[in-house]
């Protein structure tokens, strides 16, 4: 697997967190980018990356949070929407989550702060 950025790690409860800033020009390649990281983020999570760095987390639930500042909303919301509802429907993540030692369950979430949402 390629190297993934996530903006930081929060615990209690374990989150992954993005951060997504705007103002973004070319909104469907920022969408491309984003989605390229939360798949990063399910793989890190499910193939143990993130218990390996912070063990204290294995076993625990997970959740992936997009921080969005100053993105097109409704876009950016649609997209997570899609994403958050069928990216665990897949069956290499189905089947990995549900065997997966790493992790106990994956959730989502997003926030938009900022100009512009």
């Amino acid at each position: 697997m390629g190297e993934i950025t996530v903006d930081f790690i929060a615990k209690d409860p374990w989150q992954m967190v993005l951060v997504e800033e705007g103002p973004w020009e070319d909104v469907p390649a920022h969408l491309a980018k984003l989605q390229h990281r939360l798949y990063s983020c399910l793989d890190a999570a499910i193939d143990g990356q993130l218990a390996e760095q912070f063990p204290e987390s294995r076993g625990q639930p997970i959740t992936l949070r997009v921080d969005c500042y100053d993105v097109p909303q409704a876009e950016t919301e649609e997209f997570f929407s899609r994403f958050s509802s069928s990216a665990l429907q897949v069956p290499d993540y189905k089947t990995g989550l549900a065997s997966s030692p790493h992790v106990s369950s994956i959730q989502f979430a997003i926030n938009f702060t900022g100009n512009g949402c």
